[in-house]
């Protein structure tokens, strides 16, 4: 069974600052370096000084961003800049946004998980992507160096009967603690629950749910390897932030790949090795991008791969496998040895295939690999088969925030 507990949060403190939009940060993984700074510059107190934390010149194996960011969290407590909660809690956030000129909300509640080792026998937790060496190791050395989560995994589950939703509305009738708009235009709303009979009943409701993690998966395998490594119960849950299946507001965004290192001979062949697999249709401007991957059928998966020279469309009839899959294995597969990005950001991932000369800082990209994005029932669905889909095949939009709440040990 899912195991989530209520737990005594630390907050920003009201009495010290003034306005939250300036304390709190996107997850660690998609703040750029510009993004950062900019973070920086918000507030003296901003969590992305914890989070991701710049790297000096000076810095050594001893004095380095994740000793810095131990620092900071001790000093922000000693100064009443964060402040723990008396009681255990658990946490209701609101996010509204518009997407596509169309207005939507998601509701979620922050508690802590249980971690256990991912096994589709046993387990109630399921991943659904893979994860890589050295973002782990990243977040393995801040998390020893705080003892802390900042940003909370991203966990999803079905919630048909709505019984939950109805519990957390509820509680949405006061007025929330915090009421901002964060730096990407979405308002967040949050909500403090410290009543224990709600509490329990949220969480008995939650007892025998699915879960399956949309973002936060390397955080999740640190966070277990972490409780194994300091053999201390209070180490075995993980921040996690719970959202339904069914609420209209889940909006997932398509990854599209941005690829680099190809040379005059590979872009030449590419037309070659397309057609062994696809069928191949010109797109004549941007303007039909959108249109071309939205004529996809059920059984279809459709590309667009745009380089500086053409606009190509790729169709893959009676599809078995996710789009994602597809992609890295018939388009990314036989390019060889290339180098590679990703973004959910259409208008960028055209723009990063520009000339040389007008955009010299994008000139590592020969092509952009447009896909769609997967569909919130197949992700679901390869986590509870036990499947793991590529690294970087889901973009969960908003992203909740770091700094409303975090659980230090």
């Amino acid at each position: 069974m899912a195991d989530i507990i209520a737990f005594k949060g630390i907050r920003y403190n009201r009495e010290k600052i003034k306005d939250f939009s300036k304390v709190v940060a996107p997850p660690y993984d998609v703040i750029s370096k510009e993004e950062q700074e900019s973070l920086y510059k918000m507030n003296r107190y901003n969590i992305v000084r914890i989070l991701l934390g710049k790297d000096l010149p000076s810095d050594n194996e001893k004095d380095n961003k994740y000793g810095r960011a131990g620092r900071y969290l001790k000093d922000w407590q000693k100064k009443g800049v964060f402040k723990r909660d008396e009681t255990p809690c658990i946490y209701i956030n609101l996010q509204e946004f518009k997407l596509d000129g169309k207005q939507k909300r998601r509701i979620g509640f922050i508690a802590l998980l249980k971690l256990e080792e991912f096994d589709t026998e046993k387990s109630f937790v399921y991943p659904h992507e893979d994860t890589l060496a050295a973002p782990k190791e990243d977040r393995a050395k801040l998390i020893h160096a705080i003892e802390a989560n900042l940003g909370p995994v991203f966990a999803i589950f079905e919630d048909k009967d709505r019984a939950i939703s109805a519990v957390i509305r509820d509680q949405m009738i006061a007025e929330p603690l915090i009421n901002i708009i964060d730096s990407h235009g979405v308002r967040n709303k949050f909500w403090q629950v410290s009543d224990k009979k709600i509490i329990a009943g949220l969480i008995g409701l939650m007892k025998y749910k699915k879960i399956f993690i949309a973002d936060g998966h390397h955080r999740y395998e640190v966070g277990l390897a972490f409780s194994k490594f300091k053999k201390d119960p209070k180490y075995g849950y993980i921040l996690t932030y719970f959202t339904d299946l069914l609420g209209d507001g889940l909006v997932v965004l398509p990854y599209h790949r941005l690829v680099g290192g190809l040379d005059k001979g590979g872009l030449a062949a590419l037309e070659t090795n397309f057609k062994k697999n696809f069928i191949t249709k010109p797109i004549k401007s941007t303007k039909g991008l959108k249109a071309f991957g939205d004529k996809a059928g059920p059984r279809e998966a459709r590309f667009v791969v745009y380089t500086r020279k053409k606009i190509t469309g790729l169709i893959f009839r009676d599809k078995k496998d996710l789009d994602v899959t597809i992609a890295k294995n018939l388009i990314i597969g036989p390019l060889g040895k290339i180098v590679i990005d990703f973004t959910e950001d259409l208008d960028y991932a055209i723009k990063a295939i520009g000339d040389r000369h007008a955009c010299p800082l994008l000139s590592k990209y020969d092509m952009a690999i447009l896909v769609n994005p997967v569909k919130i029932t197949e992700i679901r669905d390869a986590a509870f088969r036990g499947s793991r889909m590529p690294q970087k095949s889901t973009y969960f939009y908003p992203k909740v925030l770091t700094g409303l709440v975090i659980n230090v040990f």
